[in-house]
Protein backbone atom coordinates (compact mmCIF):
# COMPACT_ATOMS: atom_id res chain seq x y z
CA UNK A 1 0.00 0.00 0.00
CA UNK A 2 1.09 3.42 -1.12
CA UNK A 3 -1.06 5.92 1.31
CA UNK A 4 -4.29 6.84 1.81
CA UNK A 5 -7.17 9.58 1.51
CA UNK A 6 -10.79 9.94 2.87
CA UNK A 7 -13.99 10.52 0.97
CA UNK A 8 -16.74 11.43 3.17
CA UNK A 9 -18.94 9.61 1.15
CA UNK A 10 -16.78 6.08 0.50
CA UNK A 11 -14.51 5.46 3.54
CA UNK A 12 -10.74 5.21 3.80
CA UNK A 13 -9.36 4.35 0.44
CA UNK A 14 -5.82 2.97 0.09
CA UNK A 15 -3.71 3.38 -3.07
CA UNK A 16 -1.47 0.57 -4.65
CA UNK A 17 2.54 1.08 -6.64
CA UNK A 18 1.94 -1.53 -9.78
CA UNK A 19 5.17 -1.52 -10.66
CA UNK A 20 7.04 1.96 -11.74
CA UNK A 21 3.21 3.29 -11.45
CA UNK A 22 2.95 5.52 -7.92
CA UNK A 23 -0.77 5.18 -6.98
CA UNK A 24 -1.82 3.16 -10.19
CA UNK A 25 -4.89 1.17 -7.92
CA UNK A 26 -6.97 2.11 -5.44
CA UNK A 27 -9.41 0.11 -3.42
CA UNK A 28 -12.17 0.65 -0.54
CA UNK A 29 -11.21 -2.06 1.54
CA UNK A 30 -13.93 -1.39 4.43
CA UNK A 31 -16.43 1.05 2.25
CA UNK A 32 -19.37 2.47 4.05
CA UNK A 33 -22.39 0.15 4.40
CA UNK A 34 -24.58 2.38 2.25
CA UNK A 35 -21.61 1.63 -0.62
CA UNK A 36 -20.20 -1.67 0.98
CA UNK A 37 -20.92 -3.20 -2.74
CA UNK A 38 -17.55 -1.58 -4.04
CA UNK A 39 -15.78 -2.87 -0.78
CA UNK A 40 -12.75 -4.79 -1.61
CA UNK A 41 -12.87 -3.63 -5.38
CA UNK A 42 -10.00 -1.95 -7.17
CA UNK A 43 -9.82 0.64 -9.67
CA UNK A 44 -6.89 1.11 -12.26
CA UNK A 45 -5.49 4.43 -13.64
CA UNK A 46 -5.94 3.53 -17.22
CA UNK A 47 -3.38 6.15 -17.66
CA UNK A 48 -0.56 5.08 -15.55
CA UNK A 49 -0.95 1.01 -16.65
CA UNK A 50 -2.37 -0.84 -19.15
CA UNK A 51 -6.17 -2.17 -18.43
CA UNK A 52 -7.28 -5.51 -20.40
CA UNK A 53 -10.51 -6.45 -19.14
CA UNK A 54 -11.97 -10.05 -20.72
CA UNK A 55 -9.35 -9.61 -23.43
CA UNK A 56 -9.62 -6.30 -24.28
CA UNK A 57 -7.41 -3.28 -23.36
CA UNK A 58 -9.21 -0.61 -21.94
CA UNK A 59 -8.85 3.06 -22.38
CA UNK A 60 -10.30 6.44 -20.21
CA UNK A 61 -13.62 7.96 -22.71
CA UNK A 62 -12.90 10.68 -25.30
CA UNK A 63 -12.32 13.90 -22.35
CA UNK A 64 -12.04 11.91 -19.75
CA UNK A 65 -9.38 13.14 -17.97
CA UNK A 66 -8.01 11.95 -14.63
CA UNK A 67 -7.41 14.79 -11.66
CA UNK A 68 -5.48 14.33 -8.84
CA UNK A 69 -7.41 14.86 -5.53
CA UNK A 70 -7.13 13.78 -1.92
CA UNK A 71 -4.06 14.78 0.78
CA UNK A 72 -1.60 15.08 -2.21
CA UNK A 73 -3.74 17.52 -4.47
CA UNK A 74 -3.40 20.58 -3.05
CA UNK A 75 -6.85 21.94 -3.33
CA UNK A 76 -7.15 25.57 -3.81
CA UNK A 77 -9.75 28.10 -2.00
CA UNK A 78 -10.90 29.55 -5.61
CA UNK A 79 -11.74 25.70 -6.47
CA UNK A 80 -14.20 25.34 -3.41
CA UNK A 81 -17.89 26.21 -4.73
CA UNK A 82 -20.64 28.19 -2.44
CA UNK A 83 -23.33 26.27 -1.59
Amino acid sequence: MEGQTFCPYKGLCDYYDIGDARRAAWSYRNAYREVDRISDLVSFEADKVEVHLDGTRLHPEPGQNVVPHGIDRGLDADEVKPH
